[in-house]
């Protein structure tokens, strides 16, 4: 039995192995998506939690936090918390702050400073020898490998006084993340801030199974955070980029097991009468369909190892990132451990998907006769998929496609699985109808046919896709799902790129903005704030307005976006305004009160008098007045000034007084076009993502159609050397499969735009809507749907290449001779 089992696989395995490649290339470039952007979300998840409790948990059981974090809270709070908690725990203070270097492109990055008692700490256990010197600063490897650290100095600027690294003042933890550790009493000096701390950290030192009980302390500048409330505003902030993620990956992945099931057809088809021989010598039914399932175990795995370490590739050359507003790119790439849970789950969805795509075939193996050695072709009805009739089957489907459209337009916010199951069923509806309208469609080209005189390999070939439409029906569903899945990628980027635009234009009315370009990348303000009051005072300029940008401003204990402007005078100043998908996910809406912390009042409550459409946090913005912030913030920087040129000053003198202040301060002005290519510039990273997918998804249909082909060539190897002996060229040949490519492609891709034209509205006002809040300005990409009819032909030309090349090496006497 091991020896039928071994032939069987591996030797059919030796004999085809182009076959077996393109199949598990199939697989492996689904799993390769899915754990490449697993891996990139939890290095996220991972980088923004280290953030939040400084990158040395392992003990950690909570913290006092400062309400005001970026002044901080005086020292003497710890008294107060060593004399209430238990003995056990050890009480560490901290003062979080950035620092800022120059990178090789000339941009600045922002990096974490984290302020502790050097002596006290256990970050610096990074060896069993004991510390000759305990060094001024620690670095992490991944910060240690960015700033090239074998250089002799290096100048980092901490609260705008620059340090110096040397080699003999510095020491490396070997610890993942970018950041640096220096004592805090030295930090304080710099960033002057003595007696000042950001955050208490409390440590179980002695690990126990059941953590004591942690009292909390009230006070007016302290707040108390546990472990898990940390965890859980961690898992929030990335909710939905994570589900996101998972979702868009797993399209992928269902794109790929239709491609293997469609092959699991043609491998059944081509191994049919190896069944009925097994059959005819002893073999049983049982064994059969254990034969073909193990086959299809031995696949998925081998598809899954080879998806799981391109994955790893793909996710360790940051070919994909992981970006969203609360996100660091930079902090993100510097993780490299992959988890186990990751890998795992990669090789377990490809063997479950490979099983299921398999069942089927593996089915009809369980249903083979010993006379099916004779049989020429399958007894079964075309028209009766799943054991229904073609009428039932077409009541399915419609009554499928209502209900997924349906499901796909109710609106809960924060919650997409309503639109993801209504997804599924318009998926489901259209993969019927390709089933039912393929073998229909066939029959009114052939009466076209034949009232005009055409090439007989044309209608030789469209009879083969007739005469199994389970087979290329598949196909042409792994096509329609491919480029259905482009059309509505390409629908929901293009209606991001409009709705921003317009936002642009009618929030930003001005001529030019001032901005530091070298700090684009941190996020970090830059633009000195005397600036503002100097350039209003210039008449060249007919108006000079503010604006301040906080990506991680805390609200009712959540982390949301704050944007600082000059209102209108339509609006209260000392109130606040809410973007719309603030209200529609957390229900902070007109009328309501939120509770901040400011610099000079803790727990400071402030109304909110409006709402407006706001496309720049997908957590939801905040919107302040310039002059009220003020009064409850210190902020020395601004994102950027808005600039309206003055009237009756000509273009020329303003952009020369421009270039004078930009020389000056070492900043840099761009105009209203450039604007909108930096915020599109800003989406275009967020959604570079789909556009992988897209490239993975018109791969794996391309490799499921050439499959398809090669599986077409070797079934009918011996109908094909007929046709070659009895004298048809190569040409006439390639024309065969040509023309059955073609119209696969075409029929595939003309029910791709039918079900991206459905799915389009779903997804944006649907599932984004639900996701993240927003209402886009739908658009559709007809100008690349009108260039397909150009597209489609040079496409299967060169899908049928390899195909071809098979067809060429056929051995007409060795085909013809029957067993």
């Amino acid at each position: 039995m091991k020896m039928i089992y071994y032939s069987f696989i591996f030797g059919y395995f030796k004999d085809h192995f182009p076959k077996m490649l393109l199949s598990i290339a199939g697989i492996s470039l689904g799993i390769a998506l899915f754990v490449s952007t697993q891996i990139n979300a939890w290095r996220a998840e991972k980088s923004v939690l280290d953030q939040m409790i400084g990158y040395s948990s392992e003990n950690f059981m909570g913290r006092y936090v400062a309400n005001n974090q970026n002044q901080g809270a005086d020292d003497r709070f710890i008294k107060i918390v060593e004399s209430n908690v238990s003995e056990n725990i050890r009480v560490e203070p901290e003062l979080q702050t950035k620092a800022t270097y120059s990178a090789t492109n000339n941009q600045i990055q922002s990096i974490p400073v984290i302020g502790r008692d050097i002596l006290q700490t256990k970050i610096t256990n990074t060896t069993k020898e004991p510390i000759e010197k305990i060094p001024k600063y620690l670095l992490s490897q991944a910060l240690a490998e960015r700033l090239k650290i074998h250089t002799d100095k290096i100048t980092l600027s901490i609260c705008e006084t620059d340090i110096q690294l040397q080699k003999d003042n510095f020491d490396i933890l070997p610890m993942e993340g970018i950041f640096l550790v220096m004592d805090i009493t030295r930090l304080q000096s710099i960033c002057d801030k003595q007696k000042l701390l950001t955050s208490i950290w409390l440590i179980d030192e002695v690990k126990q199974t059941q953590s004591p009980e942690i009292p909390i302390i009230k006070s007016d500048e302290w707040t108390f955070e546990s472990k898990n409330q940390i965890i859980e505003r961690a898992g929030v902030v990335l909710s939905s980029l994570k589900i996101n993620l998972t979702i868009v990956s797993l399209v992928s992945v269902l794109i790929s097991f239709f491609m293997v099931s469609n092959m699991f057809t043609g491998l059944y088809l081509s191994r049919k009468k190896e069944f009925g021989i097994l059959l005819s010598i002893g073999s049983s039914k049982q064994n059969n369909f254990l034969l073909f399932l193990t086959q299809a175990i031995v696949i998925g795995t081998l598809g899954g190892f080879a998806g799981v370490l391109l994955g790893i590739l793909v996710a360790n050359t940051n070919f994909l990132t992981t970006v969203n507003t609360i996100t660091d790119a930079n902090q993100i790439s510097s993780y490299q451990n992959i988890p186990v849970s990751v890998i795992l789950l990669g090789l377990t969805i490809s063997v479950i998907g490979s099983i299921i795509a398999s069942i089927y075939n593996s089915y009809k193996t369980f249903q083979i006769l010993p006379i099916d050695l004779i049989r020429e072709k399958d007894s079964t009805n075309p028209t009766n998929l799943f054991g229904f009739s073609k009428f039932s089957n077409s009541l399915i489907s419609l009554a499928s496609l209502s209900l997924g459209i349906y499901l796909g337009f109710v609106q809960i916010a924060k919650q997409i699985l309503p639109g993801m199951i209504g997804i599924g069923f318009i998926i489901f509806a259209f993969v019927l109808l390709n089933f039912l309208c393929l073998p229909f469609v066939i029959h009114q080209i052939d009466n076209l046919l034949s009232k005009i005189r055409f090439h007989p390999s044309v209608k030789i070939g469209l009879k083969e896709i007739q005469s199994e439409p389970w087979k290329h029906g598949l196909t042409a569903s792994t096509i329609m799902l491919s480029s259905s899945l482009v059309l509505t990628l390409t629908s929901l980027t293009e209606s991001y790129e409009q709705s921003v635009v317009r936002w642009v234009n009618e929030e930003n009315k001005s001529d030019f903005s001032l901005i530091n370009e070298k700090k684009l990348n941190s996020g970090e303000p830059g633009v000195p704030v005397f600036l503002l009051e100097t350039m209003a005072n210039d008449p060249t300029f007919s108006a000079v307005e503010p604006f301040y940008i906080d990506s991680k401003f805390i609200v009712n204990g959540k982390y949301y976006t704050l944007h600082v402007f000059n209102f209108s005078n339509q609006y209260n100043k000392d109130e606040i305004i809410a973007s719309n998908n603030l209200c529609f996910l957390d229900h902070i809406c007109k009328g309501d009160l939120i509770t901040i912390n400011t610099e000079k009042t803790p727990q400071l409550q402030i109304k909110i008098q409006d709402t407006k459409e706001h496309f720049f946090s997908e957590r939801g913005t905040i919107m302040m007045d310039y002059s009220f912030f003020q009064k409850i913030f210190k902020v020395n920087h601004l994102n950027s000034i808005r600039i309206t040129r003055n009237k009756s000053s000509s273009e020329e003198d303003t952009i020369t007084q421009l270039r004078k202040i930009t020389k000056k301060y070492d900043l840099k002005y761009i105009n209203q076009a450039e604007l909108k290519k930096l915020y599109l510039g800003g989406m275009n990273k967020v959604f570079s993502i789909l556009d992988t997918l897209k490239v993975s998804a018109l791969i794996i249909s391309i490799l499921a159609l050439t499959t398809s082909l090669v599986y077409f060539i070797r079934e009918k190897s011996q109908m094909l050397a007929g046709l070659k002996s009895i004298g048809m060229s190569s040409f006439q040949m390639f024309q065969l499969i040509y023309y059955q490519a073609l119209f696969l492609v075409s029929f595939g891709i003309l029910s791709g735009i039918l079900n991206s034209i459905v799915l389009s509205p779903i997804v944006i006002f649907g599932i984004n809507r639900n996701a993240f809040g927003w209402v886009l300005d739908f658009q559709y990409p007809l100008s690349f749907v009108v260039k397909l009819p150009i597209l489609i032909p040079v496409i299967t030309f060169i899908i049928c290449l390899i195909p071809f090349y098979f067809l060429k090496q056929m051995n007409i006497s060795k085909e013809l001779k029957y067993e």
